[in-house]
């Protein structure tokens, strides 16, 4: 039997002995392979599924398959959930801003006073209450670690966020001795811890006349019940 001389196609014979063997795929197999064989002509080659079952005993096994496989991309990793982070040796700026690999860090719900500001006592005199008030900050740290609740969205550079050391609060303890006023932001709770200490005239409201506004103390025999 001759062949034909200068065709890009395989003789017949030789191509239906290709969809012989590869008929044992399945149907879907035949009909693609019958459809891009002329095409391709001698460079088209059919891989055959593994012709043998190594399904686990017990479990159903997968859907067969006669096309190339597709590698699935890999699921990005899901975000990290809201956690308390530990730093070590923050630098403390003021009474409320620590400084941490290059982040800075305001402790959420207070405000600090600057560090160069002076307050007046009752008599007239002046005294760096905002350096005061850093050094007792950095007093009450005393080279103990900072820990910090950060969520996945806070990743900035410069974040607001509720910190502590060991169990104490420190936006609270930092109202409470005074050393700082109520942010925006501050809760029902930080509020009045700051009002207490306002009244107590302690921190930076040491040495100030009584506010107006606060409640009038209760005489000792009075508090006893006469």
């Amino acid at each position: 039997m001759s062949r034909a001389r200068g065709g890009s196609h395989p003789p017949a014979a030789m191509l239906a002995r290709r969809l012989l063997l590869i008929s044992s795929l399945g149907g879907a197999a035949l009909i693609v392979a019958a459809a891009i064989a002329p095409v391709l002509g001698e460079d088209v080659q059919i891989v055959p599924p593994p012709s043998r079952d190594v399904t686990p005993p017990g479990m159903t096994p997968g859907p067969s398959g006669s096309g190339p496989l597709e590698r699935e991309p890999v699921p990005p990793p899901p975000p990290e959930p809201p956690r308390w982070h530990r730093f070590e040796l923050p630098v403390t700026t003021d009474a409320a801003t620590l400084v941490i690999d290059n982040r800075t860090i305001r402790i959420a719900g207070v405000k600090a006073r600057p560090r160069s500001e002076t307050c007046r006592m009752a008599d007239g005199e002046d005294w760096p209450c905002g350096e005061s008030a850093l050094y007792s900050l950095r007093q009450f740290l005393h080279g103990r670690p900072v820990e910090c609740f950060l969520g996945p969205q806070d990743t900035g550079r410069d974040l607001t966020l509720a910190c502590r050391v060991g169990p104490t609060d420190l936006g609270l303890w930092l109202l409470t001795a005074g050393w700082a006023d109520p942010g925006p932001e501050a809760s029902d709770q930080y509020r009045h811890a700051a009002s207490v200490a306002r009244c107590a005239r302690v921190g930076l409201w040491r040495g100030m006349a009584e506010p107006s506004d606060c409640p009038a103390p209760v005489a000792a025999g009075a508090a006893a019940g006469g």
